[in-house]
């Protein structure tokens, strides 16, 4: 991607003007009366902290905390002392033949919050509009998170000096004003645009289930939108940085409102793509860059900026992905790092994490490719030299290492031995199951040796 070095300079230049502001004070009109203050909005109810049944719950032996599976199946058995690496579409479970989901959207939610509750913490993808726990259309959402490009798109329209366009969003049952809604445009106003969306959102609502179903959930996941877009405009008066301010702040309100916020704090890491790939952002709309749109990088490093603080101050944090093997995506890294956990600066308050996700090149789906093993410790010296708090940065290396075939339970044990030499977590694209059983082969070799060797 071009101009890297440049928004690196930019993001940290954001850093340095300080903690955007919070909400503005009600101004006085000419005449010097105020005016009167906005109706607040009902106090947000967060969904509380599940009950779990301990007996699903394993230990997996230390020699291997550092071990990271798949989340596949979500429930059921788990190891509790485990991070673990969770798929949305898993978590949604499987899709009926009206190409619904068979769980609604609070069962999917509440999936979510007891498998993750389980184990030590949970990698969870929340980024893009259909790159969330929430699908915007398929089932009924919960708690839609604006996607973090459209923070990115009400800052530059806030530094140009431009009147932020709101999304149109008639009420549920107003089928003549979403009928009326023509294009995309039309409906999103200044933000990105989702052509899938907006031909659900605005297609008739037939007497008949699942297509009355999906066009309701497509309106009100446009609402929900449409909400949090507003609270950006009505801070556009008091500039960018308020603008930014604003729309972190409902990022983490559906964040909190969709795990709950102790779940959040003490077992969730949310993944932000920070720096996408050409797929991402074309295909997939990750990323706080929009495609087809010049964005100035002004405005992309003080949205992220915003972003990413206010959620490292909610829980832990992971952003990706970035390629060792080359300077300009280190660089980056670094930028990142050092405006979000400085050694000498203002941090983030709490305790909370910062997960760096790494690696050695990727294919263009950024699937497969080498892992960060043999570049780590490289990086590790630059990042030391750095103004870096490195006691609240941990790494993941990209992609999942392989292991399959004969003597598989070897194969982990070799390649764990290795990863906590480079303390670094061994990500595994294997389930709880399946683990437990290679684990159970060990044990059983580590007692045979050490009866050999009594025995001697």
């Amino acid at each position: 991607m071009p101009h890297r070095l440049s928004f690196c300079v930019l993001f940290l230049a954001a850093c340095e003007c300080g903690t955007a502001p919070g909400p503005a004070e009600p101004r006085a009109d000419p005449a010097g009366e105020a005016p009167t203050p906005p109706s607040a909005e009902p106090a947000p109810t967060f969904p509380g902290y599940p009950t779990l049944d301990a007996s699903e719950l394993g230990m997996a032996p230390q020699r291997y905390r550092h071990v990271v599976p798949r989340l596949s199946p979500p429930t059921g058995f788990r190891f509790r002392n485990l991070i673990y690496e969770a798929n949305n579409m898993t978590l949604r479970g499987p899709r009926g033949d009206d190409e619904f989901y068979e769980s609604t959207g609070s069962e999917i939610a509440q999936r979510w919050r007891e498998a993750s509750a389980g184990v030590r913490k949970v990698f969870a993808l929340r980024d893009a509009l259909f790159s969330q726990q929430d699908h915007p259309i398929d089932h009924d959402p919960v708690a839609v998170m604006m996607p973090p490009n459209w923070v990115s798109v009400a800052v530059a329209e806030s530094m140009a000096g431009r009147t932020i366009q709101p999304v149109v969003a008639p009420p549920l049952d107003d089928e003549d004003g979403w009928a009326a809604i023509d294009t995309p445009a039309d409906l999103f106003g200044s933000f990105p645009v989702s052509e899938r969306l907006h031909e659900e959102a605005t297609r008739p609502r037939t007497v008949l289930a699942p297509e009355r179903l999906r066009v309701t959930n497509a309106r009100r996941t446009v609402r929900s939108l449409a909400a949090d877009a507003q609270v950006m405009i009505d801070a556009a008066a008091d500039g960018p940085e308020a603008v930014a301010a604003a729309g972190a702040e409902r990022i983490s309100l559906a964040d909190r409102l969709y795990f709950g916020e102790r779940l959040r704090r003490e077992h969730m890491i949310l993944i932000s793509v920070e720096n996408p790939n050409r797929h991402e952002i074309v295909e997939e709309a990750k990323g706080l860059s929009v495609h087809g749109r010049e964005l100035p990088e002004e405005a992309l490093a003080l949205a992220g900026r915003a972003i990413y603080r206010r959620r490292l101050a909610d829980g832990d944090l992971a952003i990706e992905r970035y390629d060792l093997t080359r300077r300009d995506e280190r660089e980056r890294a670094i930028a990142m790092l050092e405006a979000l956990i400085p050694q000498d600066g203002e941090p983030v308050p709490g305790e909370a994490r910062l997960w760096l996700w790494v690696h050695g090149g990727l294919d263009a789906r950024g699937i497969g490719g080498r892992d960060a093993a043999a570049f780590i410790e490289r990086f590790r010296g630059e990042v030391a030299d750095a103004n870096v708090n490195v006691d609240r940065l941990d790494y993941l290396s990209k992609p999942h290492v392989r292991i399959g075939g004969q003597h598989v339970s070897a194969q982990l044990d070799a390649m764990a031995r290795r990863y906590q030499g480079l303390d670094l977590p061994l990500s595994l694209n294997v389930g709880s199951r399946f683990l437990e059983r290679l684990f159970e082969e060990l044990e059983e070799r580590r007692l045979r040796r050490e009866a050999r060797a009594e025995s001697d």
